[in-house]
């Protein structure tokens, strides 16, 4: 049996093969290694993945994940998952990699993930090449959820949003400055907190307001990590993401204003990684 996963910092999908044909789906909370330890990543695996899969009988595993930059973080998550699945081979990649392989597959093109964070690479349909860094929430993840809920969080505590945006974020949320600088400052993964406000931002992408913020984000992820790869106006531009998704009709607004060929885009890469293994590595 296959087990592929794919891991963002705030969820990762499980999906069993056996004979090429999916077997289960399982979803646990995200591992990125830069915000967890080992011993969180031991919890989750023991309390919401070995009990709903046949361990014994995974005999590989091919884990995408953000954050597997390293060789340190890539040995941390390998040796947690080998502690339960004693018999599997188990390889770490970085998630940039399962973006390109899931969009890709074996044909050249740059290779875009918007979700939580964001990233970005060339493909040349084996290896991925990487110009720009990804330094996540603080230096970086333009375009991503992260930064989208930065910018509007920004413009909320600095009340520069319309009033009516203010007062239904108000009555949804009834956020206090404190709750909002503690989240940021003194509880974990503060890059999700800053992206689950894309939730409130997405139904009301329409309204100016919000369509200009999305669109200068995605402009910045343009202009910081796509136009450094040579002739990336000549290369098929793809992404995956749930930002990428739920937003597609301002990020294609915005590659056609930019005069960029965009290819497809995706909400979740499992399914091209599933296709991609089952025609071989």
């Amino acid at each position: 049996m296959l087990l592929l996963a794919d891991s963002g910092s705030t969820k990762t999908t499980w999906t069993l093969l056996e004979d090429n044909r999916v077997v289960s789906t399982v979803q646990t909370a995200g591992m990125n290694p830069y915000f967890i330890t080992s011993e969180t990543v031991e919890a989750i695996l023991m309390a919401d993945l070995v009990p709903n899969l046949p361990a014994d009988f995974v005999k590989t595993i091919r884990f995408y994940g953000a954050g597997c930059s390293t060789e340190n973080n890539n040995n941390m998550l390998r040796d947690a998952m080998q502690l339960f699945f004693r018999k599997a081979s188990v390889s770490v990649y970085h998630d940039i990699l399962g973006a390109a392989r899931s969009l890709l597959g074996k044909d050249k093109g740059i290779a875009c993930i918007l979700g939580t964070g964001c990233n970005a690479c060339y493909y040349d349909g084996e290896e991925v090449f990487s110009t720009v860094p990804s330094l996540g929430y603080l230096f970086g993840d333009e375009g991503a959820g992260s930064n989208l809920g930065k910018i509007f969080m920004e413009n909320y505590l600095k009340k520069r949003l319309p009033e009516e945006i203010s007062t239904q974020f108000d009555l949804q949320y009834g956020l206090s400055l404190e709750d909002i600088l503690n989240a940021i400052y003194n509880r974990p993964f503060p890059n999700r907190f800053l992206a689950s406000f894309s939730e409130f931002i997405a139904p009301r992408q329409d309204h100016p307001f919000f369509h200009d913020l999305v669109k200068k984000s995605f402009q910045s992820f343009l202009d910081e990590q796509i136009r450094k790869y040579r002739d990336h106006e000549n290369l098929t531009i793809s992404f995956v993401g749930s930002i990428a998704w739920h937003f597609r009709d301002i990020l294609l607004e915005t590659m056609t204003e930019n005069r960029l060929h965009a290819g497809i885009i995706l909400k979740s890469p499992m399914e091209g990684l599933i296709r991609f293994h089952r025609e071989g590595e």
